[in-house]
Order: C-alpha cells, then sequence, then structure tokens
C-alpha cells in the first residue's frame, strides 16, 4: 500500500475542496492518506475523511486589507509567509521519515516537497496576474513562483488545455514551459451532478476566503437581502461554527456545510451568490445553475474569471463596492448560467495511477 501525504493550502477552502476527488481516488486505489494542513481547510477535510490520520501544519494566515492595496498588503505578510514555507517543509521532511511516505501531493504549499519522494505540486496560478499599475513586477514575480515550483517533481494543472480550458491565461507557462514537468489532470470538484431539483430558495449565499472580506461582503449582501421580499439561504462558511456572531436576517443561516448538503443547497437554488475563486468554478461547472460572483477587492485571480465568464454569457459579475442585489438578481437570470458538465474524469484517474505504480 502505498503511503501517500496531501498537504493543501489553508487560503480559503477551495484548496482543500478540491483535493477531496483526489483523496477519493487514492483511497479506491488502497492508498494511506495522510492530510497535513491547518484552519478551517484542515476541519472540512477531517469531517469528509474521518479515517485519515492528520497533521497540523503551520497556518499562513492571510489578512486582506479592509480597503487599499491587496498587493502591498500581501508584500507586508511575505516574511511571515516564507517562515511558514520554510516551517512546512521541515515537518513534511519529518513526517516522511517516521511515517514511510511513499508521495507527497501538495496544493499550492510551497514548502511541502522532499527530493526522497516523488512530489507533486498543484496549482492553477503559473502566471500569477498582477493588477495593472503593477504589471512590472509580473516577469519577477512568475519567475520566483517557478523556481519554487521546480523544487517538485512534477506539477498537476486541475484543468483542461487549449479552448476548453476554465483558467485561461492564468495557467500559462510562457518560455519556462520546457523546465517544468507538468500534466492537465481535468477539472476537479467534490460533487457528482444529480440535475436541478426543486426551488427551494430565491438565492443561495455562499460566503468563504479570509477576513474581514468575508465578513464585509456577508454584511453587505445581508443588508440588501433584508430588503427583498425574497426566500433565501445564507452559508457562513465557517466550519468550525463557535464564537460566531448572530446574523440580523430573516433568511435562512447555517455556519457551514457539508459536500453533501451543499450539493442539495446549489442545486435547489434559483440564483448562487459567491466569490468567484477557481475551486468554486470548477463545482459550478459540475452543477450548473445561475450565479452572481462577487470577487474579493483585489485579488486579481478571481477578478479575472469573473469577467472571463461575463464575457461568455455564464454568470455576472460585481463588484463588491457597486453590489447591488436588485440589479444582479436580474442579470444573473438572464445570462446562460452554467450547463452541468457530468463528471468524466479520466485524466486524473490516469495521473494517479501513473504516479502510485
Amino acid at each position: 500500500m502505498k503511503r501517500v501525504l496531501v498537504t493543501p493550502l489553508d487560503w480559503g477552502l477551495g484548496h482543500a475542496t478540491r483535493c477531496i476527488p483526489i483523496i477519493r481516488q487514492l483511497l479506491q486505489h488502497q492508498c494511506i492518506v495522510y492530510i497535513g494542513g491547518s484552519g478551517d481547510s484542515l476541519l472540512l477535510l477531517q469531517n469528509e475523511f474521518p479515517q485519515s490520520t492528520t497533521y497540523i501544519y503551520p497556518a499562513y494566515k492571510p489578512v486582506y486589507p479592509a480597503a487599499g492595496s491587496m498587493v502591498w498588503a500581501m508584500a507586508k505578510q511575505l516574511p511571515r509567509f516564507s517562515r511558514v514555507i520554510h516551517d512546512e517543509h521541515v515537518m513534511t521532511e519529518e513526517i516522511i521519515a517516521r511515517d514511510k511516505i511513499d508521495l507527497v501531493i501538495s496544493d499550492n504549499r510551497y514548502g511541502c516537497w522532499s527530493s526522497a519522494v516523488t512530489s507533486v505540486f498543484i496549482t492553477h496560478q503559473s502566471n500569477i496576474l498582477m493588477p495593472l499599475r503593477f504589471g512590472w513586477l509580473a516577469p519577477l514575480v512568475r519567475k520566483m513562483n517557478h523556481r519554487m515550483m521546480k523544487k517538485f517533481s512534477m506539477c498537476w494543472i486541475p484543468d483542461l488545455p487549449g479552448g476548453e480550458s476554465i483558467a485561461g491565461d492564468l495557467i500559462s507557462f510562457g518560455k519556462f514551459d520546457t523546465t517544468i514537468k507538468h500534466q492537465f489532470i481535468g477539472p476537479l470538484s467534490r460533487f457528482t451532478s444529480s440535475g436541478k431539483q426543486s426551488i427551494k430558495y430565491d438565492l443561495l449565499c455562499i460566503f468563504s476566503g479570509p477576513e474581514p472580506q468575508r465578513s464585509i461582503l456577508e454584511t453587505i449582501v445581508i443588508q440588501q437581502v433584508n430588503k427583498l421580499a425574497i426566500k433565501a439561504l445564507i452559508v457562513r462558511g465557517l466550519p468550525d461554527g463557535t464564537n460566531m456572531s448572530a446574523l440580523d436576517t430573516t433568511s435562512d443561516v447555517v455556519p457551514f456545510m457539508n459536500s453533501e448538503e451543499l450539493q442539495d443547497a446549489i442545486e435547489s437554488a434559483s440564483v448562487i451568490l459567491v466569490r468567484s475563486g477557481f475551486s468554486t468554478v470548477m463545482d459550478l461547472t459540475r452543477l450548473g445553475g445561475h450565479v452572481i460572483f462577487v470577487p474579493t477587492p483585489g485579488q486579481t485571480e478571481q477578478e479575472y474569471l469573473a469577467e472571463r465568464l461575463l464575457k461568455k454569457g455564464i454568470a455576472y459579475t460585481i463588484q463588491q463596492s457597486k453590489f447591488d442585489l436588485t440589479e444582479a438578481l436580474r442579470e444573473a437570470k438572464r445570462l446562460q448560467g452554467f450547463i452541468p458538465v457530468k463528471e468524466s474524469n479520466n485524466l486524473l484517474a490516469e495521473a494517479i495511477t501513473s504516479i502510485i505504480q
């Protein structure tokens, strides 16, 4: 039996949720799966896979600015991020030696690699986009990103190549594509499409991501939901569920939902309001639906994906600072929406079979 260590980034829940189909396939291959992570993302995977041994890794705990430049906010946190990368590398080496790990699969944790075993890095951002006024930094950021990626045995890209790509420019390797061994493993989703159910809610709001932006969006949306005669379900994206303030709303509210519960909620909602993270987009591609995207301010990846899908006529997007729920509901229903794509991820199955043999 192969012993596999899976380590998702704790930057929101998306990195953890897209590891779920990977872990499921590893278990089907009789692998012993160890999970390393931190915070809510680790808690999510502990709930999904209670039989797996888990390790608490150093937490990145990124803090998004309430206002101002995202680039400068991230730059100020780089020293702490660098320490986390160093510490998680040391911890990974210790776990490999102690538990006789055969394979490490890291979702965007740059320190989770070892020269002693095959190490796989999962990312949909081989090309990290920069805001226009910081475009001059793009070559340097890309070079640094690829330098860290080359420490791994190979890179898995959770997307399709060419014109079928979801991520578009985010997965461009440019001139570095000959020096980084990479493989497309197809879109990853924890959900299995079962078709739309009868509509229970006019609006499903799913809040997630680092603070304070998660709470800021939650406050803005709920204030406007309360003024409309609609039936709404609020999923706060808080797996811990403790020490959280009550919400002043007549809408249905839950702190968190597991995969089965969330799929049921998405398939029974007329419109879904959510951040435009890549993992969320993959989930919606699987389940379908009319969507309102509200990108995290200053997060170029989410802004790019939301605009890309708006131009394709699939989903509506609106800036958080200009949020108007009445307009967003109207426009989202006018667009095509996501058309459910049946699960058929032979690329992932082939990648896993190849790497564990």
